[in-house]
């Protein structure tokens, strides 16, 4: 006998229907899955075994073949055990399903019947949606992650029993209809504050321009200089993600992980180390997973000790960076995963970690110095819109009591410089400043011919890329947008080239010296 019953597999961050189809025959006993498994989907033949006769069902001793079609994709991963045992059944005759037609399923079955969690539920869930189905039988660990999708009834299962029993009895449906918790979403329940770094208001008011254009931002200083500390504390001052950007980060984590068992409503931080591998950062793998850069998106990636990453993954990154999104190909397929990261690079100035520090003497030599800065690339480079030089404190200043600007109030003037960037980019396909091209930005450029004037200057001066002149007047235009200005002025640019090219300045000036 033959029957099918729908579920999906996952391309990257989208999911594709799979048909699960199963022919039960007269012949030697055999269980055979084709349709290009994955190791962990063979494994499932004793998983379901196990599984069905554990819940008191009776396992055929027949030719059991299954289908995962279509044929030509590869399949991974445990998505297919319920779907594997449920037609079984079915074919079987031991259920008569009364809702198979509406429904698609998916969970990993332990070997007591009950069903474990599975990755990439919420993209499953959506292309459910989008082929019209009417239920999906998924995991109740996990239910909650999708619990927010209108016009998609999601079955909750704690074991197969359960999914045999609603779907032999289409009243029975209601009563297993999962109902979304009321969480209260919560924010800002951080256990660490910007009131917590004491000075350091150059790059303090730095990373609040950068936070409110979505600049990135590089942190040069010697050991113990505060740089992770700050970096740390970025996310407390980001407005808070809405629906939408929830959804789009829990979807990515949920790729990641299994138990993600509600949306994820806190800006993402990263901080890898530098002894990472390069599928870990960037993703990719026989199966490609998301790596680091992906798994920031919407927050913050952060990475400490830049000049110790591989030369090969800094360069990686420009691509990304530009694009917001890495596409990864293998086996003629390619899988894209969406990035859109706010980029925090710190490093000390030299080898030694002392260079231009006034309390402690740099021992580099010139050749020294060179190597370390030439190790940055300078794509990428050119990509950092910020960088900025901070210094130690003093000993005394950590003994002051006097509390700096807590994050709150940072963060209420970064929320009303993004509500300026949503009206500008209204009907663009824009959503900051740092992500604006050269037909917006000569716009702005046309309305003001000192300004103009201003821009030649210093991008002569300095011998600015264009893409380093761009830079300089999208972090103008982000500071201007804080002050509530309707136009860039001249110390609006005078503050961003300063960003920009003030620790340059610096290091060429000791080099000439040298």
């Amino acid at each position: 006998m033959l029957f099918k019953l729908d579920s999906f597999t996952l391309t990257g961050i989208d999911a594709v229907k799979v048909s699960v189809e199963v022919h039960i025959t007269r012949g030697l006993p055999e269980f055979i899955i084709v349709g290009l498994p994955g190791k962990a989907i063979n494994e499932s033949r004793q998983r379901v075994r196990s599984a069905v006769i554990n819940s008191g069902f009776d396992f055929p001793v027949k030719k059991i073949i299954v289908n995962l079609s279509p044929a030509d994709i590869k399949k991974d991963g445990s998505f297919y055990d319920l779907p594997i045992a449920l037609s079984i059944l079915s074919a079987s005759g031991q259920v008569k399903s009364a809702i198979s037609g509406e429904s698609c399923f998916v969970g990993e079955l332990s070997l007591d019947g009950s069903i474990n969690p599975v990755k990439g539920l919420i993209s499953m869930a959506e292309e459910a949606k989008n082929i019209e189905k009417k239920f999906f039988f998924v995991p109740y660990g996990i239910a909650n992650q999708v619990s927010f999708i209108s016009g998609l009834k999601i079955i909750a299962c704690r074991n197969l029993s359960e999914a045999v029993e609603i779907l032999s009895d289409r009243d029975k449906v209601g009563k297993f209809t999962y109902r979304k918790e009321s969480n209260r979403r919560k924010f800002n329940d951080y256990s660490f504050d910007f009131s917590d770094v004491k000075g350091q208001l150059k790059a303090k008011r730095a990373l609040e321009i950068a936070v409110g254009g979505r600049h990135n931002i590089m942190l040069i200083g010697p050991p113990g200089s505060g740089k992770t500390m700050l970096a740390r504390r970025t996310v407390t001052i980001m407005p808070d993600l809405n629906i939408q950007e929830c959804v789009d980060v829990t979807r990515i984590y949920s790729l990641y992980e299994k138990n993600v068992s509600s949306l994820i409503q806190k800006r993402p931080f990263r901080s890898p180390h530098h002894t990472i591998s390069r599928i870990g950062l960037i993703g990719g793998g026989i199966s490609p997973k998301p790596g680091e850069i992906s798994l920031s998106h919407k927050g913050v990636l952060f990475l400490d000790e830049f000049s110790q990453f591989s030369g090969n993954y800094i360069e990686d990154l420009r691509q990304p960076l530009e694009d917001k999104r890495v596409t990864i190909t293998r086996n003629n397929f390619s899988y894209s995963f969406p990035c859109n990261f706010m980029l925090i690079v710190a490093t000390n100035p030299c080898y030694c970690g002392y260079f231009g520090n006034d309390s402690k003497k740099c021992v580099c030599s010139l050749r020294e110095i060179k190597r370390f800065w030439k190790k940055m690339s300078g794509p990428v480079m050119d990509r950092i819109d910020m960088r900025v030089a901070i210094d130690r404190l003093p000993e005394g200043s950590f003994v002051n009591e006097r509390k700096s600007e807590d994050s709150s109030k940072i963060k209420k003037r970064i929320t009303g410089c993004m509500k300026i960037q949503d009206r500008r980019f209204r009907e663009k396909d824009i959503s900051y400043n740092s992500e604006i091209g050269i037909n917006i930005i000569s716009k702005w450029l046309e309305k003001d011919k000192n300004i103009r004037n201003l821009v030649y200057a210093i991008s002569k001066r300095y011998n600015l890329t264009a893409r380093g002149t761009v830079s300089v007047l999208k972090v103008s235009r982000t500071i201007a947008d804080l002050e509530g200005s309707d136009s860039i002025k001249e110390n609006h640019i005078i503050e961003a080239v300063n960003y920009r090219v003030s620790f340059n300045c610096h290091l060429n000036s000791y080099i000439n010296r040298l």
